[in-house]
């Protein structure tokens, strides 16, 4: 089951096992033993339960408006997509997706953004873009231990603008 979670409406038992599953995922940042975000929290989560109600899948959005040349852009900037192992092979990433997918949609965000393997993600209409981005941290330009690629996926008919993408602050 997907439940959707405002990041200020995680309960403390949630954050606990939020944590515990960021940090099997993604052991290379102990980062998420302390906390349940890598740069900034994000506004958004979705939550896979499983069959004893534990967490076993989650995905974040960041709600963002980038600078382009042709003006501003809202932007969905998904994160932390992980599932547990002995979870994954199911297609709960895939329907983490779909349940974000829908969610930008109904609030006319036209664009979903993440940084992720191509092979991976593809699968989910995602597709990676060329765009040189800018971000405010020189950190951020390297967060990503497996050279995530910048992938996006359309979700109205509007093109994705061209030249520089300024993401407004730090990679997601």
């Amino acid at each position: 089951m997907i439940i959707y979670r405002s990041d200020a409406a995680i309960t403390d038992d949630e954050d606990r096992e939020l944590r515990n599953l960021l940090f099997s995922c993604f052991s290379f940042n102990p980062i998420f033993l302390t906390r349940r975000y890598f740069r900034q929290s994000p506004g958004h989560r979705w939550l896979v339960k499983g069959p004893a109600g534990e967490i076993v899948g989650h995905a974040a959005i960041h709600e963002k408006s980038v600078g382009t040349e042709s003006g501003d852009l809202l932007i969905g900037g998904v994160a932390e997509v992980c599932v547990a192992a002995n979870h994954r092979g199911l297609g709960l990433s895939k329907e983490l997706l779909r349940s974000i997918d829908e969610w930008l949609k109904a609030r006319g965000i036209a664009f979903a953004m993440l940084f992720g393997q191509p092979p991976v993600y593809a699968s989910s209409g995602y597709v990676p873009i060329e765009n040189e981005l800018k971000t405010d941290s020189l950190l951020s330009q390297h967060w990503n231990p497996f050279c995530g690629t910048p992938m996006i996926k359309s979700l109205t008919q509007i093109p994705w603008p061209r030249g520089v993408i300024d993401l407004r602050g730090p990679t997601f």
